[in-house]
């Protein structure tokens, strides 16, 4: 799984948020941070369960989502200004 954000820095703190709920609630994923090109060049290549999208580029939703059979979800403005990550990983599981 990966989170996408412009640069792929502002989500570092978030993906280090949902590696640690997953580890705490013995999932078996493992999440990273990815830059919009990066996500796509990154998707393009490899399988992903489910592609997180954070509020400065949900625009880009439609091209994720042709080029990956993960699903492609997109983080609400709230979730993503307060780093709840204990309700983006609710999302997450929904999903998957």
């Amino acid at each position: 799984m990966i989170v996408v954000c412009e640069a792929g820095i502002s989500t570092s703190l978030l993906v280090k948020k949902l590696n640690e709920l997953a580890q705490e609630n013995e999932e078996t994923f493992n999440i990273h941070s990815k830059s919009t090109e990066e996500g796509l060049d990154y998707v393009k290549k490899e399988p992903v369960d489910a592609v997180l999208l954070v509020p400065q580029i949900h625009h880009k939703e439609k091209e994720y989502k042709e080029v990956t059979n993960g699903k492609v979800l997109k983080v609400s403005v709230n979730d993503y200004n307060n780093m709840n990550a204990y309700s983006i990983f609710e999302q997450l599981n929904e999903a998957i």
